[in-house]
């Protein structure tokens, strides 16, 4: 009876270690860095009805870790420095100064939002 007892309790431990393993998706926390293909972006008229739109074309952004933001998903973007977990300084060709982008990392997407009055974000995934 002690054997029965105790191989059910080993298959019913194998059975839930097996379970619970990952799928090989993790779309967990992630890093910036990498190639990202553009997918949707956001621009809200002022009143909260924007919606993010998929984008037509294929634009591609380049986060590398030496600093440098390349490619022509956001070609006014030249350079970065992370703050935070929610923050990064990035320098605008445009402006010629660091702006506050807010973005959320994970495994395979980031999103990425420039400091707009109406509301604006950009939707990526991993390449």
């Amino acid at each position: 009876m002690k054997r029965l007892v105790f191989s059910l309790m080993v298959i019913t431990i194998f059975i839930s270690y097996t379970s619970c393993k990952k799928n090989g998706i993790d779309d967990g926390p992630g890093e910036v860095y990498g190639k990202w293909k553009l997918t949707e972006t956001l621009a809200d008229p002022g009143d909260g009805s924007g919606k993010y739109i998929k984008v037509k074309e294929a634009k591609y952004l380049i986060v590398s870790r030496t600093g440098k933001i390349e490619g022509d998903a956001l070609p006014d973007l030249s350079d970065f420095k992370i703050i935070d977990s929610l923050t990064m300084e990035v320098t605008s060709k445009t402006y010629n100064r660091t702006l506050p982008y807010r973005y959320k990392a994970t495994a395979n997407s980031l999103t990425l939002n420039p400091p707009c009055f109406e509301g604006c974000g950009f939707r990526f995934i991993r390449q």
